[in-house]
């Protein structure tokens, strides 16, 4: 990718051509997350996605990364397209056990803001549901916030997911 901030050259099908290129490079997931822990925005949204991408063909290759990942989530002041391309990652990998708290406590957070756009919210309602068939015992805590939603009107996106979500935790 010649310059992340030249939009004629920011497409999925040059972003496709990159990761065919770079599909075995270990290093490619470390820096893109570099490029996602930048402080300006549209970088850190471009390497996010780009990132996203990467952990559909490659989801082994994030791990090494989650840290980082994790801190980003963490920090303030993000774009709000970053961090929905991160939690995306998150619903897309098998998230190792010793990172499943930190999510889960991000992606509570991410949830309840009201004032985040929906798909992020959605996306963290999805990655609860993923942790939650991994360790049941916090399915109650799941349920309890998607029992609080429905007594408030949602948006189609969010109502779509706490019925497919509600669902899986009812098996569980």
């Amino acid at each position: 990718m010649e310059d992340i901030n030249d939009i004629k050259y920011f497409s999925l099908k040059r972003l496709n051509k990159f990761l065919k290129e770079n599909q075995n490079n270990s290093k490619v997931a470390k820096e893109l997350t570099k490029l996602i822990l930048s402080s300006d925005p549209l970088i850190s949204m471009r390497a996010s996605w780009t990132l996203q991408h990467l952990s559909f063909e490659k989801p082994e290759m994030i791990k090494p990364v989650i840290p980082q990942l994790i801190k980003f989530l963490s920090g303030t002041n993000q774009h709000t397209g970053a961090i929905r391309n991160v939690i995306r990652i998150f619903q897309e990998i098998e998230i190792p056990e010793k990172y499943c708290g930190p999510i889960f406590d991000l992606c509570i957070g991410f949830l309840k803001n009201t004032t985040l756009p929906h798909a992020v919210r959605v996306f963290s309602l999805y990655v609860l549901t993923n942790i939650c068939k991994k360790y049941p015992e916090l399915k109650s805590e799941v349920e309890l916030i998607i029992s609080e939603f429905r007594t408030f009107p949602q948006p189609p996106s969010m109502t779509a997911a706490m019925k497919k979500c509600s669902k899986i935790l009812l098996k569980l």
